[in-house]
């Protein structure tokens, strides 16, 4: 076997790993989830386990990870549909919603990964040394992210009222809040929160004061 075969091979274990735990963080949560279970529900071994995460917990860390490398993806993916050419008024509304369309298609908000969200930050709070790492995890992301932004408001000549790191922490927070009521209220499919995070971005945006309300149409 090649070095490249096994390393394909590895990113499918981790994988397979990544997936039964998530599962079974959202059925039964961390603490009840056993190495054991998780290995069951992958179909490996615990030594398969233990060659590729030393813990559980680092397992833990390595399904934030994942999450946060897909939030920088969309997030990108997002920005690329902002043109060049600085925009206003309403056709700024057109595209923040296709932003958000993007956002919303990237999976980032799947009800499994609220539940497990959840159920890893319940770990990190019962277990006080697990919540240095989880938290560095999580800002990691929002580390990526910001340059990316800050590079689309320079290039559009606008501002927020807020810093970028304030804005997408409120965003997260009302994105998590939303999606867990609809999961509550039995409506897991309710998008309505879109509207609400089209909202929110567009009262923080400041536009350049010498352009026109219409500018970009």
């Amino acid at each position: 076997m090649t070095s490249t075969e096994l390393s394909s091979r590895r990113r499918q274990t981790r994988q397979r790993l990544v997936t039964a735990a998530t599962e079974l963080f959202a059925e039964k949560s961390v603490e009840a989830t056993s190495v054991e279970e998780l290995c069951e529900r992958a179909g490996f071994t615990r030594g398969a386990f233990y060659s590729n995460f030393d813990s559980k917990e680092e397992l833990c860390l390595e399904i934030v990870r994942e999450r946060g490398d897909l939030l920088v993806e969309t997030t990108g993916r997002a920005l690329a549909m902002i043109p060049e050419a600085p925009v206003g008024g309403t056709r700024l509304d057109q595209i923040i919603a296709k932003v958000v369309d993007v956002v919303d298609l990237g999976s980032t908000l799947d009800d499994n990964w609220v539940l497990v969200r959840g159920e890893l930050r319940l770990y990190a709070y019962r277990n006080p040394s697990f919540r240095p790492a989880l938290l560095e995890a999580e800002r990691r992301a929002i580390r990526l992210t910001v340059p990316a932004l800050t590079q689309t408001l320079q290039r559009q000549r606008a501002g927020l009222l807020v810093s970028i790191e304030q804005l997408l922490l409120t965003l997260d927070a009302y994105c998590e809040r939303t999606r867990m009521d609809a999961i509550l209220s039995g409506r897991p499919d309710d998008h309505s929160w879109r509207h609400g995070m089209e909202r929110l971005i567009r009262a923080v945006i400041v536009l350049p004061t010498d352009d026109p309300e219409g500018a970009g149409e």
